[in-house]
């Protein structure tokens, strides 16, 4: 609804403004025609002013994103170090999800948890759609970060996915077939443009 109103203010702002421009046009000083460059198109200016909006709202997205992925990776890194001693406990990463629904559930953003070894406990890591695939492939071609702007029952979304490797002995607890520093998967996250 925010960005609706705020794409009608804009689209006011540009009619105003082209009017105020062909009244100045009409006035008498010919300096005033000697442009350096060619003047924009109306709906040119619009849609650039469109853009300069959508890439603020995507800046936030990512920042929100970061914060996201910072407060995870603790909470995990926490959880593994003070409870983590053996595969049998439950583990940070089940835990994980567990908040991750939660956060789903109550409206906040989407995230989940997703397999890079080939080999998830459980098969619900697996990746399900194309961009979870592609981000995948990218953090096994050794990227950290992967994102596309995508459209989710008619509204713009960032998704984004960070990758997740074995940091600390505790991970190496619940992927003993892993060592210290090899990606175990990713966290990926869907974060609305508009409300």
């Amino acid at each position: 609804m925010a960005m609706k109103i705020i794409k009608l203010f804009l689209i006011s702002i540009v009619i105003f403004s082209l009017t105020s421009l062909t009244i100045t046009a009409t006035a008498s000083d010919p300096s005033y025609y000697d442009f350096k460059e060619q003047p924009q198109k109306p709906l040119q200016a619009l849609d650039d002013l469109y853009k300069s909006i959508l890439y603020e709202t995507l800046d936030r997205a990512r920042e929100t994103v970061r914060m996201l992925d910072d407060l995870y990776k603790t909470f995990i890194v926490l959880i593994t170090a003070e409870y983590v001693d053996d595969p049998s406990i439950l583990p940070a990463a089940t835990l994980s999800k567990r908040v991750f629904e939660a956060m789903n559930k109550k409206g906040w953003h989407k995230a989940r948890l997703l397999d890079a070894t080939g080999t998830p406990f459980n098969p619900d890591n697996n990746p399900r759609d194309k961009f979870e695939r592609e981000a995948i492939k990218a953090m096994l071609s050794g990227s950290t970060y992967f994102e596309k702007i995508e459209k989710i029952e008619g509204k713009d979304h960032l998704r984004a996915a960070t990758s997740v490797h074995a940091v600390m002995q505790g991970c190496i607890s619940c992927h003993p077939d892993r060592k210290f520093g090899d990606l175990l998967g990713a966290i990926s996250y869907s974060i609305p443009l508009e409300d």
